[in-house]
């Protein structure tokens, strides 16, 4: 095992921190997909949407925002550019709005 020693006055970062730039609720989107047996993959790159989810053989990109949350241009353009060659993007705000596009009712 390795270990690294803070030099004075440095504190540990803990390993289980959140990135304050996701959205909240997007780690209970997760579980709730991962519970139904769908892979998921964080994705973090200007505009792409948040997660690529594989379900039931297809893939899916979903952009998790909060209820007040709102598509930032560039998100703007991803999904105009991959609906126009027909790879759809939704956008979820709640584990049952990502459950439905998967196709899957409460």
């Amino acid at each position: 095992m390795c270990r690294v020693r803070p030099r004075s006055g440095c504190a540990l970062m803990s390993l289980n921190r959140t990135n304050p730039r996701r959205d909240q609720n997007e780690r209970a989107i997760i579980t709730a997909l991962n519970k139904l047996g769908a892979v998921t993959w964080r994705l973090s790159a200007p505009g792409v949407p948040d997660l690529l989810v594989g379900w039931e053989g297809r893939w899916l990109l979903l952009e998790v925002k909060t209820e007040r949350g709102r598509i930032k241009p560039a998100q703007q353009v991803f999904h105009a550019t991959a609906t126009a060659l027909k790879l759809p993007c939704w956008v979820v705000r709640n584990e049952a709005e990502a459950l439905e596009v998967l196709g899957v009712e409460l």
